[in-house]
């Protein structure tokens, strides 16, 4: 099999994170600034792969990148890797958001009403923390997935393409969220915490039988 080349993109703009939100009227511009830079990923003859998440931001971002870069290419799939940290709270796992609400309205076997949500240690320090993705980044113990689970799940999910018994090569673009690229750059590439990525903004994983490399920003490597 040929070179696979993973790129991580952070999905485009939300108004908020307090549920499943579409994205903006103006989030098109981030996507349309990604489009030259995945397609630099491959060649005339590279095939591409359009994974997502089941969130709104996700898929909508994957069915606008595939619609610019190759509407050939099969239709966007939801790939469970991608998904954001497994949290739980009262028996159900939660999707991270930004506020009580929002974390209540996703248990599904007991009332968790928000205030209740806040008395919990960790749930009241994430919606008060300036930055709630760092928070759980630097969380030794949060009530699911830490940050170097969630790198490790990432790095297993990229390392199974080489398994594949196909020829040429392929360009994986796999739209996630911030909390999963925080965790790849933190912890499984083992850089500085940036922040917040980007609306759209991709970390480039490049898998061979030689190994795997990395490219984010300015900062280049092998694992």
């Amino acid at each position: 099999m040929g070179d696979v080349t993973l790129a991580f993109l952070r999905h485009a703009k939300v108004p908020s994170h307090k549920g499943d939100m579409p994205l903006t009227e103006d989030a098109h511009g981030d996507i349309e600034a990604a489009v030259p830079r995945i397609k630099a990923l491959g060649g005339d003859e590279t095939r591409y792969l359009f994974l997502g998440t089941q969130t709104n931001r996700s898929r909508q971002t994957a069915e606008a990148l595939r619609a610019a870069i190759d509407p050939d290419a099969p239709e966007v799939q939801p790939a469970f890797a991608l998904r954001n940290p497994d949290i739980h709270l009262a028996g159900s796992r939660v999707e991270m958001g930004s506020t009580p609400e929002f974390f209540a309205s996703q248990c599904e076997h007991l009332a968790m009403p928000p205030e209740a949500v806040l008395a919990h240690p960790f749930y009241h320090g994430f919606l008060t923390a300036p930055d709630r993705i760092e928070f759980w980044v630097h969380h030794a113990s949060p009530p699911g997935e830490d940050a170097a689970a969630v790198a490790r799940r990432i790095l297993h999910f990229a390392a199974s393409f080489q398994a594949a018994p196909q020829e040429g090569d392929l360009v994986v673009v796999a739209v996630t969220h911030s909390p999963v690229m925080r965790a790849i750059l933190t912890q499984g590439l083992k850089l500085t915490d940036p922040g917040e990525p980007g609306w759209v903004e991709e970390i480039v994983l490049k898998v061979g039988a030689d190994g795997m490399s990395y490219r984010f920003r300015d900062s280049s490597g092998t694992l």
